[in-house]
């Protein structure tokens, strides 16, 4: 599978002071983050010695590898609805922005037309059924009198119809949510004259988030559109190499700016074919959010990071704290009194600008790091791009956010 050029890196940690520092250890062309182990506060965490070193504690990290990718939130549940009766609408219930539940009522129209409707219906069934018995009373058995009398039941047939089909529009008087969520648009207000199957005609209706728009002087199809708030999904486009490293099933980390925190998702669809726009191929990707997330819109614009690779609870050191020659690997071990120790290590995967300790290292011991801005004299060549974070809400082991949930737990990722 061919790398991804393009994805970006991100460091986590937790428990690290204030103070401190993490130069030299920048990713580079990969994407990774780095989630301490929990619990001890020394943990992963760095302190200057002096103005080129600074000490590291070697602990448990959870290191991921991912791309990135920018979409909106989509409602998989959308509802549009619509008067299928016509009248003057003489009450409302429900604006554009609230909340309604399944079977709240939005609106309503006059009833005298629908009434007036099915009582006429009513008055033609009656006469039928009338004329058909006074039919079948006069009847003598003439191929004549079995012609009335059978075009005088299928009248009645119809008739029965008309009364049903009235007897139905009366409840169309009512429009009834049959989903809950958010009203983004309720074009209707009283005196409002409607026809079946169509929006108000008249007047102004208010979108939710506060925009205020005049409704057309004709009917539309528009009507009443409820956004369900339980299910979102984001679609968005990745490169050929971006999506070569990832895999349905995927986790994801989503963050936007109007949410507090992160939430959680999962990647449901890959594309098999791509988009050429401008001579650029790309594929769409569906992700799925998950968990009970407050806060969340149609529209919203996120970050999403696709997680392709994880490892949990790897003894892991910045890159650039290691020494390689001659296919040797050493590092710089401080004992308590601060007397260094150079000390040969096996490593095992680099993922970003952190490698996995095999041996040679137990976790809780100090490695003096050289405090340059490159990549130091590591085997690996780092840039400075990475992101360290000082605090956090999801550390390797703790609980989860509130607001999401990541789904799958711990361990690799799927497809990997």
């Amino acid at each position: 599978m061919p790398k991804n050029p393009s994805r970006w890196t991100r460091v986590r940690t937790w428990g690290i002071p204030a103070g401190a520092v993490l130069a030299g250890a920048g990713l580079g062309a990969g994407a990774m983050t780095l989630w301490g182990g929990g619990g001890d506060q020394e943990q992963g965490g760095l302190a200057m010695e002096d103005a080129g070193t600074q000490t590291v504690t070697v602990g448990l990290q959870t290191l991921e590898e991912s791309v990135s990718a920018s979409g909106t939130l989509a409602a998989v549940a959308t509802d549009s609805l619509a008067f299928e009766a016509s009248g003057e609408v003489t009450a409302v219930y429900v604006e554009a922005g609230d909340v309604v539940a399944e079977g709240d009522v939005i609106a309503k129209i006059d009833t005298l037309q629908l009434t007036a409707a099915l009582r006429s219906a009513q008055a033609e069934l009656a006469q039928a059924k009338a004329t058909l018995a006074n039919l079948e009373d006069a009847g003598d058995d003439s191929d004549a009198s079995a012609a009335q009398i059978s075009a005088a039941e299928a009248q009645v047939a119809v008739l029965k119809k008309s009364v049903r089909t009235a007897r139905a529009a009366m409840g169309d008087a009512e429009l009834v949510a049959d989903m809950a969520g958010l009203v983004t648009a309720q074009p209707y207000e009283v005196g409002d004259v409607v026809s079946a199957g169509s929006s108000g005609s008249s007047g102004s209706s208010t979108q939710a988030g506060g925009m205020t728009t005049t409704a057309a002087t004709t009917s539309t199809d528009s009507g009443v559109t409820i956004v369900g708030q339980d299910e979102w999904t984001v679609s968005v486009s990745l490169s050929e190499d971006e999506v070569a490293q990832i895999a349905e099933g995927n986790q994801v980390t989503f963050t936007a700016d109007d949410v507090d925190g992160e939430f959680f998702g999962v990647v449901t669809d890959i594309a098999n074919l791509p988009t050429t726009t401008g001579g650029s191929a790309t594929y769409a990707v569906d992700l799925q959010v998950t968990g009970d997330v407050e806060g969340l819109y149609e529209g919203t614009s996120v970050t999403a990071d696709i997680v392709y690779l994880r490892q949990v609870d790897v003894l892991a050191i910045p890159t650039n704290a290691v020494t390689t020659a001659d296919g040797v690997s050493t590092v710089t071990v401080v004992d308590d009194a601060g007397a260094e120790e150079q000390r040969e290590v096996t490593l095992g995967d680099t993922i970003g600008s952190y490698t996995e300790v095999l041996d040679g290292l137990e976790e809780g011991e100090l490695l003096a790091v050289a405090a340059a801005a490159s990549g130091g004299s590591g085997s690996d060549s780092n840039d400075d791009s990475g992101d360290l974070r000082m605090n956090g809400e999801f550390p390797g082991g703790g609980e989860m956010p509130t607001g999401g949930q990541m789904p799958g737990g711990t361990g690799a990722m799927p497809g990997q």
